[in-house]
C-alpha cells in the first residue's frame, strides 16, 4: 500500500461529506424559499381580476399567460415524449416533435385568451407599500426590459471586441492591454458602476432616473464578463475548420462570421445568459441610475427614458424601506418569482444552445 494512501481516501471522503452537506443546505434553502413563495405565484383566482386602468396592462397579462401555459405545456410534451421514446425503445420522431410545438403554440395561445383575467393578483397588480395585496406586475416587465435593453448593447460591443481580440489584433502588447483593462473592470463593485451612472447618466446628461441609464450601467458592467467568454469560445474553435474555409476562397471575415461566431455559439450564449442573470440579480447600480418607485401612468411604458424597479430592487425596498403588514409574504414571493425567471432563462438558453457548435444546427449549414 503507498505511503499516505489512507490520508488521501480520508480527506476525498471528508471533502465528498463537505460538498454533499453544502449541496443539501443549498437545495433546502432554494426549495424553502420557493415553497414559501410559490403560492402567491399558482394562487389563481376564480373571479376575473378587473384591469386597474394602466396602459399595456393588457398586454403584459396576455403575455404573462402565454409564458405560463406555454412553459407547462412544454413541461408535459418533454415528459409525454421521453415515456413515449422509453416505451417504443427509440427517439422521438421528427414529426412527433413538430406536433408537441404545435401543441405547446396552442396551449399558450389558449390558456392566454382563457385566464388572462384570472392569474395571481400577485404577478399582474401593481405594488403597494403601505397596504396589503401589493403585487410585482410592472417588476416583472421591467426586469425582462432590463434584459431586453442592456444585451442590445452588450451583444454587439462585446461579441464584436473579443472577435477582434482572438482573430484580427495584430499586436499581442495592445492585446494584453485590453485584457488587463476588462479585468480591472470585472473587479469592480457594482456599487461604483451605479455611482459612475448617477453622475455621468443622471446628474451631467440630466437624463434622470431612466431604465435607458440603468441599462448602459449594466452594459457596461458585463461587458468584461461577455469578452473574456466569447474570447475563450473563439480560441477554442479549431483551426482546421477556419483554415479548411480560408482554402476555398473565403476571406477572413466571411470565416469568422459563417464558421467561428456558429462553433462558438454555446459559448456566446452562455455568456450571455450569464450576464441576463446579472441583471436579474443586480439592485445596487438600478437604484442609483433607475430608481425605486414605480409610476402608474407608465408601468408598461415601453420608453426607456422613464423609472422603474426591478425584482431585485423591490426584493431590497420590501425588506428595508417596506411599511405593508405582509411585507414578508410579498418579499418570499418576489424572490421565488426572481428564482424561476432564473431557471426558465437557463431552460430557454439550453434550447438555443441546439443551434450551435460542432453538432448544432448552425454548424451544420455552415459546413455543409
Amino acid at each position: 500500500m503507498r505511503k499516505g494512501r489512507f490520508v488521501e481516501q480520508l480527506l476525498g471522503r471528508v471533502l465528498a461529506v463537505l460538498a454533499a452537506s453544502i449541496a443539501a443546505l443549498y437545495a433546502g434553502g432554494l426549495v424553502y424559499l420557493v415553497t414559501r413563495g410559490g403560492r402567491r405565484l399558482v394562487a389563481f383566482t376564480t373571479q376575473a381580476t378587473p384591469l386597474s386602468d394602466v396602459d399595456g396592462e393588457d398586454v403584459m397579462r396576455f403575455v404573462l399567460a402565454s409564458a405560463m401555459f406555454g412553459s407547462l405545456a412544454w413541461a408535459a410534451g418533454v415528459v409525454v415524449r421521453e415515456i413515449v421514446a422509453r416505451v417504443k425503445g427509440g427517439t422521438v420522431t421528427r414529426k412527433m416533435g413538430r406536433v408537441a410545438h404545435v401543441a405547446t403554440i396552442a396551449a399558450a395561445l389558449i390558456g392566454a385568451a382563457t385566464f388572462r383575467d384570472h392569474l395571481p393578483r400577485f404577478l399582474i397588480g401593481l405594488p403597494s407599500d403601505t397596504r396589503a395585496g401589493g403585487g410585482i406586475g410592472p417588476e416583472i416587465f421591467n426586469t425582462l426590459y432590463f434584459a431586453a435593453l442592456s444585451t442590445l448593447v452588450t451583444l454587439p460591443i462585446g461579441v464584436g471586441a473579443a472577435l477582434y481580440m482572438a482573430r484580427f489584433a495584430k499586436r499581442p502588447r495592445f492585446v494584453a492591454t485590453l485584457r488587463t483593462a476588462l479585468d480591472t473592470l470585472a473587479s469592480l463593485p457594482s456599487i461604483v458602476y451605479g455611482l459612475f451612472g448617477f453622475l455621468v447618466f443622471v446628474v451631467q446628461m440630466r437624463l434622470g432616473y431612466s431604465l435607458f441609464a440603468g441599462a448602459i450601467v449594466l452594459a457596461i458592467l458585463n461587458l468584461p464578463l461577455v469578452v473574456g467568454v466569447t474570447e475563450e469560445s473563439l480560441r477554442a474553435v479549431p483551426r482546421e475548420l477556419e483554415e479548411a474555409s480560408l482554402a476555398l476562397g473565403a476571406t477572413p471575415v466571411q470565416t469568422a462570421l459563417r464558421i467561428s461566431l456558429p462553433y462558438a455559439w454555446p459559448g456566446i450564449l452562455s455568456a450571455l445568459m450569464l450576464s441576463i442573470g446579472r441583471v436579474f440579480a443586480e439592485s445596487a447600480p438600478l437604484i442609483m441610475t433607475a430608481g425605486t418607485t414605480i409610476s402608474r401612468g407608465t408601468a408598461y411604458s415601453l420608453d426607456p427614458f422613464r423609472g422603474g424597479e426591478t425584482l431585485a430592487v423591490h426584493l431590497w425596498y420590501v425588506n428595508s424601506a417596506g411599511l405593508a403588514p405582509d411585507r414578508a409574504d410579498v418579499s418570499a414571493g418576489t424572490a421565488a418569482a426572481l428564482v424561476v425567471l432564473v431557471m426558465m432563462t437557463n431552460v430557454l438558453a439550453s434550447r438555443l444552445a441546439r443551434f450551435g457548435g460542432a453538432s448544432g444546427t448552425r454548424m451544420r449549414r455552415a459546413t455543409r
